[in-house]
């Protein structure tokens, strides 16, 4: 399970979305050597047969070294609890 931490707006917190079903990544080279990464974050509507993105980064950045940064900050891989053992 993934853990995702958006972007802070200003004036609030961190939020952190739960049960995050998967991240999208999309990364475009800009005009000036830069790269603009953004983050999507998917997850399943509780309430109707839909599924629900939420932009989670939106930046640009001058590495690749820069976008593994941004990524560890926002994603976090959630352990699972152990299954009970098996009789």
């Amino acid at each position: 399970m993934l853990d995702i931490f958006t972007r802070d707006n200003a004036g609030s917190r961190t939020s952190i979305i739960q049960g995050v079903d998967f991240v999208r990544m999309e990364l475009s080279p800009q005009i000036d050597g830069k790269i603009l990464i953004s983050l999507t974050a998917t997850t399943v509507d509780d309430e109707e047969p839909q599924l629900l993105d939420q932009e989670v980064a939106f930046e640009r950045v001058d590495t690749l070294d820069d976008v593994i940064a941004l990524i560890r900050t926002h994603v976090s891989i959630a352990r699972r609890a152990s299954p009970p053992p098996l009789s």
